[in-house]
């Protein structure tokens, strides 16, 4: 089910406001999630523009252009990257050799009314700005069903970095996953199913029972005694939960031994200098879709922009 983001006040309400300029989208900027994406429009029949990806990495069906103006002329959509800008003002160009890439300010005002611009992670500023040139803004990383199947490769990706640090199986391992959202179910299913013990850290009395359910151990989260029962016989322990749970008292009791893996986005659950401090491993992971399975993740934010696009009269 799409997940448009509305702006408020804004002139395209109706369809009878929505004109399809032609098939043709403009995709700007962005890592190797955006190269997959454009390969996967292109099955569609649409009529991809690229600027800010490596031209070598382009099919010939796709048409390069070294000026972003050029590329957004008679479009009917522009699709921008996750994020869409790092510092909420230029566009996100981590593959493209330039210093700054363009303001979106200025691609705001570029573009036409009826163009729908479609990015990820647009900050509240970017979302002001857009919403004072009138622009049709769609942050596709807000969609419940992008969310859902991206745990899949965050898990995945989680996976990959445990393995690649810890010297041993992840079978008989002892691992504590704190949080019981989508990544963290994703990922308890995942250890569970490689043979690994797996401990529950979680608020919700309904969330212990399910974890429970799944065959885990479990902490039911009221207060900081109740974290401190992590501060031993984990090898390894998965953070999801976008809050400080892990500060320099637990952190103190802990055995440097421990490898602690961040998943949670800014800003994180550990004091990392206190974690330092005590010898503590922490791997921050973020992006671990774009990072460890690109062409998936650029499939999944493909069939998001196609529902919207669709749903908005654009395709």
């Amino acid at each position: 089910m799409p997940c448009p983001f509305s702006i408020d006040d804004s002139p395209f309400k109706s369809e009878d406001h929505i004109m399809v300029l032609n098939r043709s989208i403009a995709i700007l900027g962005g890592d190797s999630r955006q190269l997959s994406l454009a390969k996967r429009l292109v099955k569609e029949g649409i009529q991809i523009r690229a600027y800010g990806l490596p031209q070598r990495d382009l099919s010939s069906s796709i048409e390069y252009f070294e000026d972003w103006k050029e590329a957004i002329k008679d479009i009917s959509a522009v699709l921008l990257p996750l994020p869409a800008s790092s510092d909420s003002k230029h566009l996100f160009l981590p593959l493209f050799d330039v210093s700054e890439g363009p303001l979106l300010k200025e691609l705001f005002q570029s573009v036409g009314q009826n163009v729908v611009i479609a990015g990820g992670k647009f900050s509240p500023a970017v979302k002001a700005c857009a919403k004072e040139y009138g622009v049709r803004l769609y942050d596709y990383f807000e969609c419940e069903e992008l969310q859902t199947k991206n745990a899949l490769p965050t898990a995945e990706g989680a996976i990959f970095i445990l393995m690649r640090e810890i010297p041993r199986t992840v079978s008989g391992l002892s691992v504590a996953v704190t949080g019981f959202g989508r990544v963290a179910k994703a990922l308890i299913k995942l250890l569970l199913a490689m043979g690994a013990t797996v401990t529950v850290v979680a608020r919700k009395h309904s969330d212990i029972e399910a974890a429970k359910a799944l065959g885990c151990e479990t902490v039911h989260l009221t207060g900081k005694e109740a974290m401190k029962t992590l501060a031993t016989g984990q090898s390894v322990i998965f953070n999801t939960v976008p809050h400080w749970l892990f500060g320099e008292e637990l952190l103190s009791e802990m055995s440097a031994e421990t490898l602690i893996i961040d998943l949670a986005s800014s800003p994180g659950g550990v004091d990392v200098n206190a974690a330092a401090l005590h010898g503590i491993r922490v791997i921050w992971a973020l992006s671990l879709p774009g990072k460890y399975a690109p062409v998936t993740a650029g499939e999944i934010i493909a069939e998001s922009v196609l529902s919207h696009l669709r749903e908005e009269g654009v395709l």
